[in-house]
């Protein structure tokens, strides 16, 4: 009989935890405005490892772009000059490699176009885009999730 009550007790409390498990609130994700620092911080960051000159910014981002469902993103882009003047996919490939040593990215889809890749992370609620549209010439462009308004 104690064995038989050690069991029903052991069921029991097992089934609370798991429905207290599931009653946990999703962790609040955070604002476009509040992600858009690291993304710029990458962006950079992966221009700079890949050696780039001449760095010019051809979008400041500062702006909430409407995704629907009361959520927004926010963008920013550089371009830049190689130190080398290869080929845009070793280029391409190079960018892949310094965007690795700044953050942990994850590369999306095929390889199929050598001149341009993306990467997400879900960790920073980013993406970028990194490309070489012609040879010698570097682009990385960044976007936030669609994210909410206020926290």
């Amino acid at each position: 009989m104690a064995l038989r009550l050690r069991g029903i007790i052991s069921i029991s409390l097992l089934a609370g935890l798991s429905l207290s498990a599931c009653t946990e609130p999703a962790p609040k994700l955070p604002t476009a405005a509040q992600v858009e620092p690291t993304l710029k911080s990458h962006v950079d960051l992966t221009i700079k490892n890949a050696i780039g000159k001449n760095v010019k910014v051809t979008d400041p981002g500062g702006k909430d772009i409407p995704c629907g469902n009361g959520r927004y993103k926010r963008t920013y882009a550089v371009k830049a000059r190689s130190l080398w003047n290869s080929d845009s996919d070793m280029l391409t490939t190079a960018l892949i490699g310094a965007l690795d040593y700044v953050a942990k990215y994850k590369l999306t889809g095929a390889r199929e176009d050598l001149t341009k890749q993306e990467a997400v992370s879900p960790e920073y609620h980013t993406k970028i885009i990194l490309s070489s549209p012609s040879k010698g010439q570097m682009v990385v462009r960044g976007e936030t999730e669609c994210l909410p308004t206020n926290r």
